[in-house]
């Protein structure tokens, strides 16, 4: 396989030269003389704690083509004092289909200003005499692809680059201090795909690359640099097997390398240069309402930007086992799911405020949840239905020194009950109930803390209504207004509560 950042540079100019030419091929494929179909969506929302939106889009086809485009933005006060978050998006992109296959690109960005909130009076002053105390996130992708159709087979390929940056500001008393991050990724990923039989069989097979490049320049100066180059094999197939039972079983594999910069390479190498991932996934159509179904799966994740007390190095790789078996039974009018699984993690990648005023990333000790979910529907009468969900976990550390009953903050059980009614003249609504039992919470580490957030149900609604091209909606959560926690890092201290009722009233127009 010829190394990562040359293939990148050829099928860079490769799949440029491709979009350039395709244009001409569309338009023998396509008819010029259709006429084109415009529509699109505006709407605005208006909210409680300073919390407003709005989104337009717009959408125009003709012939083969599709064009798309849509901008948004955001604001929510939040109910802490020094806490407002600003977020501004547009997304684009075109489209074309031609008779052997189709082409487009697209490109999006997110910009996105947050204050910190403030924990405390003192704080508040000082936020008050350096108001830059700020942090700024801006992400840009884009991407270009080619497909193309011979007989049975999908021939197609994109290639996509993202662009990070992060600032950070924050006041002191004796000044502020501003930290940065930039980061690129470039991806390409060639693919094929293949339909066919075999003795009575259909079968789809995938085969396809993942070449990537990433670097990132970090520290106050931006002066931190790092490289890091992947190349993935992946595997893909999936058989649908005909008779009573109408079997199907899909089988998939994903191989691949990292490599880092020699002066980035922890020391005695890595744990993680070759990585594996698989999963196994098959069903049964036992009765014509009665289907069961069985899957096991091997994932990983590759930390590419660890801060630890190390500095910007690799953490261990996290691992993840999942199995999982599940059977539906049931129709349109009423239904019924039950599903068993289990997960096992080594390593996993979490980020720790405990461990520095800041955090730092570190890893965990291997831990498992073992479970059981269930949900039910069924048709009151014409406009009524009702949705149950049920869900109990067990979750605890495996071989660990301080093995408690529970890992703090998993929820034990959760139960949800929802009620949607569909009336005349555009009108439809939904309440519902959200119950939680009460969990564990603070000093995860050495298990001496015994504390927990108390049992709790929160209550939501929703109010819809059509007027012509208007859809107008009322809609609230948390309406009993029960104060619950967030999150708890420490013992009894450090609590963060979740918003309080939130009332919404929102308008859109559809063209």
């Amino acid at each position: 396989m010829m190394p990562v950042p040359f293939a990148l540079s050829i099928a860079t100019r490769a799949l440029l030269l491709c979009a350039l030419a395709m244009p001409a091929c569309a338009q023998e494929g396509v008819d010029g003389g259709a006429a084109g179909v415009t529509h699109g969506d505006l709407s605005t929302e208006l909210g409680q704690g300073g919390q407003h939106s709005v989104r337009g889009a717009v959408s125009r086809e003709q012939g083969g083509m599709t064009l798309d485009v849509a901008m948004d933005g955001l604001r929510n006060g939040n109910y802490r004092d020094g806490s407002v978050f600003h977020q501004r998006g547009f997304n684009g992109g075109a489209e074309w289909k031609v008779r052997q296959g189709r082409f487009g690109f697209s490109a999006d960005q997110l910009n996105q200003d947050t204050r910190y909130p403030a924990p405390e009076s003192p704080f508040l002053a000082l936020l008050a005499v350096r108001p830059e105390d700020l942090y700024r996130y801006e992400v840009r992708r884009a991407s270009a692809f080619v497909q193309r159709y011979v007989d049975n087979f999908e021939l197609g390929v994109e290639l996509s680059q993202r662009d990070k940056r992060a600032t950070a500001h924050y006041a002191g008393e004796e000044g502020s201090s501003e930290s940065r991050y930039s980061s690129r990724r470039r991806q390409l990923a060639p693919r094929v795909r293949h339909y066919g039989k075999m003795g009575g069989v259909g079968t789809d097979t995938e085969v396809g690359l993942d070449l990537m490049q990433w670097q990132r320049r970090s520290g106050r100066d931006g002066d931190g640099q790092r490289r890091q180059y992947s190349r993935a094999l992946l595997l893909r197939e999936e058989l649908a097997f005909g008779g009573a039972y109408a079997p199907r079983l899909l089988l998939g594999l994903r191989h691949e390398q990292f490599q880092l910069d020699p002066a980035d390479m922890p020391v005695g190498g890595s744990d993680w240069e070759n990585q594996n991932a698989w999963d196994v996934q098959g069903s049964l159509q036992l009765r014509p309402q009665l289907s069961v179904y069985a899957k096991a799966a091997r994932s990983y994740r590759i930390d590419d930007d660890g801060y630890n007390r190390a500095g910007y190095r690799p953490l261990a790789g996290q691992l993840r086992r999942e199995t999982e078996v599940g059977a539906t039974f049931g129709d349109a009018a009423r239904s019924a799911s039950v599903r068993i699984f289990s997960e096992r993690l080594s390593n996993q990648i979490v980020f720790d405020q405990s461990l520095g005023q800041l955090g730092f990333a570190g890893n965990l000790d291997p831990s498992r949840r073992d479970g059981i979910a269930i949900e039910a529907s069924m048709a009151l009468a014409r406009d009524w239905r009702l949705d149950a969900q049920l869900r109990q976990v067990h979750a605890r550390y495996d071989d660990y020194a301080y093995d408690g009953p529970d890992i703090a903050l998993v929820p034990k059980t959760l139960a949800s009950l929802r009620l949607y009614w569909t009336g005349q003249a555009g009108a439809s609504g939904d309440v519902g109930v959200q119950w939680l039992r009460a969990l564990r919470y603070g000093r995860d580490f050495d298990n001496s803390c015994l504390a927990q957030v108390p049992a709790f149900a929160t209550l939501d609604a929703r109010y819809t209504r059509k007027l012509g091209a208007w859809e107008l909606e009322l809609a609230g959560s948390n309406l009993a207004n029960r104060r619950h926690y967030g999150d708890v890092p420490g013992c009894q201290s450090s609590i963060y509560l979740k918003d309080a009722r939130q009332l919404r009233v929102s308008a859109r127009y559809h063209f």
